[in-house]
């Protein structure tokens, strides 16, 4: 847990390592009535989808690369989809009646900037990153060390790193405009978006 002081607003980021079950405990730890605002590292879309998740179940198809990083996170324990960290949130926030805040880009502007970011030769390496991918050397010393070496592979051109430090500036906005009218905060955020936003939200704090 990262705790942060955002306009006047004490901020407890917590960074969970998407796919990965034994993450879903932390969660449903740190979910508890001191906090008047919860928020989480989705689009508005995607929190709705976690909460119907049994009956879109047999909708769900992972790409190429989804399948490889579940099988290469798996040396650290059982996975599933969707991450498991988020599904606590949104399951442990139902029960104490709580809403779930997105911080992520909904999808439709997310789908507008990725066709305007990313470039078709980019688009092309996507089909062929999967089976690099299968046989990189990854940092396997963590789970955090994993997914963020695995973040570094994946966006390793100049289109995909645009891409993240703009959602990693949009969620770092939406904690700073979330906290105008909250006193106390739970953000949970994958692990590897974490300092990125950190980053950000100091440069609006200073």
């Amino acid at each position: 847990m990262i705790s942060i002081d955002v306009n006047g607003c004490a901020v407890d980021i917590l960074p969970v390592v998407k796919g990965l079950v034994s993450e879903s405990g932390k969660v449903k730890e740190a979910v508890n009535g001191t906090y008047d605002t919860f928020a989480v590292s989705l689009g508005k879309e995607d929190i709705i989808a976690v909460g119907l998740r049994d009956e879109l179940k047999d909708e769900h198809e992972l790409e190429d690369i989804d399948i490889v990083y579940l099988h290469r996170l798996g040396i650290f324990g059982e996975t599933d989809v969707p991450a498991p960290a988020f599904s606590a949130l949104v399951d442990a926030c139902g029960e104490i009646s709580a809403k779930v805040m997105p911080l992520d880009i909904d999808e439709e502007p997310y789908s507008n900037v990725y066709c305007d970011m990313i470039g078709t030769l980019e688009l092309l390496r996507e089909g062929r990153l999967a089976r690099k991918a299968m046989k990189k050397k990854f940092d396997m010393s963590s789970p955090e060390a994993f997914v963020i070496s695995w973040d570094a592979f994946v966006n390793d051109t100049k289109g995909f790193r645009e891409l993240t430090r703009l959602r990693e500036k949009y969620m770092a906005n939406r904690i700073r405009m979330l906290s105008k009218d909250s006193k106390r905060m739970l953000a949970v955020v994958e692990a590897e978006r974490v300092e990125g936003i950190i980053s950000v939200l100091g440069d609006i704090n200073g």
